[in-house]
């Protein structure tokens, strides 16, 4: 705890310094979240970093000792985590800054378990983003660790930091138009001393070594090891707002011998629409297609399709206002053909998309893999996708008192051999008071009656109710 007070200490001193010397203006925010979560027939829940990340639930338990079901009921699990954040932009002139996002204590840090005393876990004082803005004669150029992953809507987001090279107009064409344009470097292969296990053959002569060449055994693998992304995007405002990118994803990081490589397109877009003072309506959709090359003798070729859709119809009556929202990702109904239809197994619906605490909640592991892939439940709804319907609304009580309520239903967008199609329904409910201008404590509660589909087409299965309480207290300067 000293070395992070004399870091912090220190890191503070060079600022001040700094804008003392050069007449830098220095801007910080922040927050500290404590958390307290509460899940019935909860399977575990591990420490990031850690072999076993992830969270398990017990949707069904079964009496088959085969089966993908758990045949133990688990119990219910409760646990604190804290994070804390600083936010600093150094602004050297009109011209330039510096932005910075800095994790004191890294996220989904739980009391308790010591993570915050390792590296590999916690991940404590940490700088997770950092980079340079110039405000040019052609456009605001942004290059460094940045935000990344989040697209508009929260729908199918999961909020991270990337390594770009990234242009924004700003208002070059005018106030009601926009684009940007940004390379991503996700993984570098070629900046680093490769192994024989990456398709380098090594050899060691006088006590040195020097890489000759391919291995054999690595015959048609790439010696390109990286992971590339590009994106361009375009926007007009006027009538609400209208949007629509297109990327492309090159990733042979992989590209070993019994790895793969994929190719991978993708065109998004996105509308918001007011229809009358008070309903508007909103959309996002991004639809995935390539391939996947398999660097095997068989060289076996698969075909990657994904679609993901989300519909919003708001109401706002002042103090209340209601959401009548769909949301869409495709499944794979066959995992023994050659065509990938899931829109993505590893991100489901997105970490940041959350309009039902138990479904798609980050703390359980079933439509939002925030939490990690060890449930197999979770693993099969991300496969087979999803159609989601949430009703949902607030009321603002006073200025300091909120209240939230959500009823939601779902089933797999694709049927899956011996499986049902059911998730089940959820009712949420939450409220929230606002003890501070900038200290909230929240409170919420949500109750899964749980479908048949996550008896995992088990006939000894039977399912179980989930419920979860969680609240939080949230400070920000």
């Amino acid at each position: 705890m000293k070395k992070v007070l004399f870091t912090v200490a220190a890191l503070g001193l060079a600022a001040g310094l700094a804008t003392s010397a050069s007449a830098l203006e220095l801007k910080v925010k922040g927050g500290y979240l404590v958390e307290g979560y509460s899940v019935s027939n909860s399977l575990g829940r591990f420490a990031p970093g850690s072999n076993g990340n992830g969270f398990g639930t017990a949707m069904a338990t079964t009496t088959d000792p085969n089966s993908t079901v758990p045949t133990s009921e688990g119990s219910t699990a409760s646990w604190f985590m804290h994070k804390f954040t600083i936010n600093a932009d150094m602004i050297v002139n009109d011209a330039i800054s510096i932005k910075s996002r800095i994790r004191l204590v890294d996220w989904s840090t739980i009391w308790g378990s010591q993570d915050d005393t390792s590296v590999g876990n916690g991940a404590n004082f940490a700088v997770k983003r950092l980079w340079m803005v110039y405000k040019s004669s052609v456009g605001q150029w942004e290059i460094g660790r940045r935000p990344a992953g989040a697209w508009e809507n929260e729908f199918v987001n999961t909020s991270t930091r990337g390594d770009r090279i990234m242009w924004k107009s700003g208002k070059m064409f005018g106030d009601n138009f926009s684009m940007y344009a940004f390379y991503q470097k996700i993984t570098e292969g070629d900046a680093y001393y490769q192994t024989q296990s990456n398709s380098y053959e090594v050899v060691r002569t006088d006590g040195g070594v020097q890489v000759v060449g391919l291995d054999p055994s690595y015959a048609g693998t790439s010696s390109d090891l990286d992971n590339d992304y590009y994106e361009v995007y375009a926007a007009f405002t006027g009538y609400g707002k209208t949007s629509i990118a297109a990327g492309y994803k090159r990733d042979n990081s992989k590209d070993v011998s019994g790895g793969w490589s994929t190719e991978v397109m993708r065109i998004k877009g996105y509308g918001q629409y007011p229809l009358t003072d008070m309903f508007g309506l909103e959309f996002e959709f991004d639809y995935i297609f390539g391939d996947k090359d398999m660097n095997n003798a068989a060289q076996t070729s698969y075909d990657i399709s994904g679609m993901a859709f989300m519909a919003d119809f708001d109401m706002n009556f002042g103090a209340a206002s209601a959401n009548f929202t769909y949301f869409y990702i495709s499944g794979d109904d066959d995992a023994t053909d050659t065509d990938l239809d899931a829109y993505s197994v590893g991100g489901g619906t997105g970490a940041d998309f959350e309009p039902l605490y138990i479904l798609t909640g980050t703390q359980t592991g079933l439509l939002n893999n925030d939490s990690g892939s060890i449930n197999a439940a979770g693993v099969a709804a991300r496969t087979a996708g999803v159609h989601g319907l949430v009703a949902s609304a607030d009321f603002q009580a006073s200025e300091k008192l909120g209240f939230h309520g959500a009823l939601g239903w779902g089933q797999a967008a694709s049927e899956r051999p011996g499986y049902d199609s059911d998730y089940g329904f959820e009712f949420d409910a939450g409220a929230s008071y606002k003890l501070l201008d900038n200290l909230t404590y929240n409170l919420h509660f949500g109750w899964m009656s749980t479908g048949d589909f996550f008896k995992m087409g088990d006939p000894l299965a039977s399912t179980n109710d989930i419920t979860l309480l969680y609240n939080n207290l949230n400070m920000s300067f």
